[in-house]
């Protein structure tokens, strides 16, 4: 029966990416059409330094913002609660912060929370007057909220699966939108050992006024290996895009066993951007009994480059 409600879940996500909003179609590779982009950041900057490939291997808090499922990993752990806080110094002056928490309940789940804040920067604002010529009119700042509330559990012993319900406000120049979405992941253990695959639908749901939102279906493999206290991490991702192209992500983690962690990743995207260094990531980790701090450098060519800085740890 369980075996049976895992592969309907897998239908209704595939079919809900498909057919969810006739836009899928009608304006295939318009990404002009679709609000809210800011929700396609990376948060964590575990995740950044592997090339953005890391939904197989989110496993604590951070999970909010991944896969929901890899919440369920808090069950097979002794701590009961797990934090995570993220600062990421994007492109052009924006900037987002992130933070998650969550906690759990014995033969019930683990619950979770989460805020997404996203800054555009101060941006000019200009009109026309009565001689059709551009004038001033001070700044604004755009900016974006999105609040989450998550959930959940073990189907059976190999099989987790999460939910996350979101409220997103999206303000630009006083201007403000607001809509609910959702998500859904779910993970599965294969009967060879550290070799998991996962599913993760996002953004489903409401609109912002016209705009869909930035939905996303995605598949993930990962498997883990260990030679020596040296452990070895690779995650794989293929994530379908609501009106554009998919995008491959493939990330390496390595764990030494005297507190330092080395990531890279390469990852494709749906940018015009063909000058300077891109598509490639790295990262750097220091672990401390559970306590985390991780550091990712991402390259966007022309662009210029991202920074983030997160802080994770059990309770």
């Amino acid at each position: 029966m369980k075996n049976n409600l895992f592969l309907i879940l897998i239908i209704v996500l595939i079919s809900g990416f498909l057919f969810a909003d006739p836009d899928v179609i009608e304006k295939y590779d318009d990404s002009s059409s679709v609000a809210a982009k800011y929700l396609d950041l990376t948060i964590g900057a575990a995740g950044a330094g592997m090339g953005n490939a890391y939904i197989g291997l989110a496993k604590d808090a951070s999970s909010i913002f991944w896969n929901p499922a890899g919440l369920s990993n808090m069950q097979r752990v002794s701590y009961d609660w797990n934090i995570f806080v993220s600062h990421n110094i994007w492109l052009m002056d924006t900037m987002a912060d992130n933070i998650s928490l969550a906690k759990k309940f014995n033969k019930i789940g683990v619950f979770g929370l989460g805020l997404i804040y996203f800054n555009s920067g101060t941006i000019e604002k200009y009109d026309i007057d009565e001689n059709n010529k551009y004038v001033e009119k001070g700044t604004f700042t755009p900016y974006a909220l999105t609040g989450i509330l998550s959930y959940s559990n073990s189907m059976d012993k190999d099989i987790d699966f999460g939910i996350n319900l979101k409220y997103i406000l999206d303000n630009i120049d006083n201007s403000m939108l607001y809509t609910f979405s959702f998500d859904i992941g779910i993970r599965y253990f294969s009967p060879v050992k550290n070799l998991n695959f996962s599913i993760v639908a996002k953004n489903f749901g409401g609109r912002l006024g016209d705009f869909v939102l930035a939905k996303e279906l995605s598949f993930a493999t990962a498997y883990s290996f260990e030679i020596n206290d040296f452990i070895l991490n690779l995650d794989f991702d293929i994530c379908g895009k609501i009106n554009n192209n998919p995008v491959y992500r493939f990330g390496v983690e390595f764990k030494t066993p005297y507190l330092l962690i080395l990531r890279t990743g390469y990852r494709t995207d749906n940018s015009l951007i063909k000058e300077g260094f891109k598509d490639i990531n790295f990262g750097i980790g220091i672990d401390s009994d559970g306590k985390m701090i991780d550091i990712s450098f991402e390259p966007y060519g022309e662009l210029g480059n991202s920074l983030q800085i997160s802080i994770s740890g059990s309770l």
